[in-house]
């Protein structure tokens, strides 16, 4: 299903966030990609502009920073989020149609652009480059190649959109064509800590303080790891 059907899905829209929290080591990455957003994201009190909120997982931990935007391509994702927080301006958008007239110092989209072909996903972070401040910052997200990915998800039909794989050279192109530059990136969730996540889930929960420890050294590696976390400045 194209990425744009799927979350625009009412049915999806309601039940997202569970959704999201199923799985093995789920709840872990989710807390991961939090951390990997806090750890990048400037600090004061900044003009921020969330792109794709969805349902709000990072939405109400970034107001905290100073005044956030946010938008999102499905309406009934919106809708979600407009009874769960009060104090954020919504609206409706595509971001490979994005024009926006005010500008942020820190745009933050994850689980978004990796839902983008090379030529896509180039052209959604150079929209989001235009609503930059002359110094600000995005922070978004991609893929890391996995040989084991994609064979899981040949096998188990897993996923429900298509989530694509980007090599280091195929990320510094998509930057580049931003007209952006690359300043940090952080390496997530680890296949190789995979056996630890199923004693994990057997033993309820018991050792998810040591599996976020060892992701946290872990980070600047990129061997095994299936996210990576970018964060760029104009």
């Amino acid at each position: 299903m194209r990425f744009s059907e799927y979350y625009q899905d009412k049915n999806v829209a309601t039940d997202y966030d569970a959704r999201r929290m199923k799985g093995i080591k789920a709840s872990i990455v989710r807390l991961l990609e939090r951390r990997a957003v806090l750890d990048l994201l400037p600090r004061g009190n900044l003009k921020i502009l969330e792109a794709g909120v969805g349902t709000g997982y990072f939405t109400e931990m970034l107001a905290k920073h100073g005044y956030l935007d946010g938008i999102d391509i499905s309406k009934e994702m919106l809708q979600v989020l407009r009874k769960k927080i009060k104090n954020v301006s919504l609206m409706q958008a595509d971001i490979l149609s994005l024009k926006l007239l005010k500008k942020y110092d820190c745009i933050v989209s994850v689980r978004v652009i990796s839902h983008f072909n090379k030529k896509d996903a180039s052209l959604a972070l150079k929209n989001l480059a235009k609503c930059l401040t002359s110094a600000g910052t995005i922070i978004f997200n991609l893929e890391n190649p996995s040989v084991l990915r994609r064979i899981g998800r040949k096998i188990t039909n897993w996923g429900s959109t298509y989530t694509y794989q980007y090599s280091s050279s195929e990320i510094k192109q998509i930057i580049r064509y931003a007209k952006l530059n690359s300043v940090k990136t952080i390496y997530i969730d680890h296949l190789i800590l995979y056996p630890l996540h199923i004693i994990n889930k057997i033993s309820f929960g018991l050792f998810t303080n040591i599996i976020l420890r060892f992701e946290k050294s872990l980070e600047k590696f990129k061997f095994s790891s299936a996210n990576v976390f970018i964060k760029c400045k104009n």
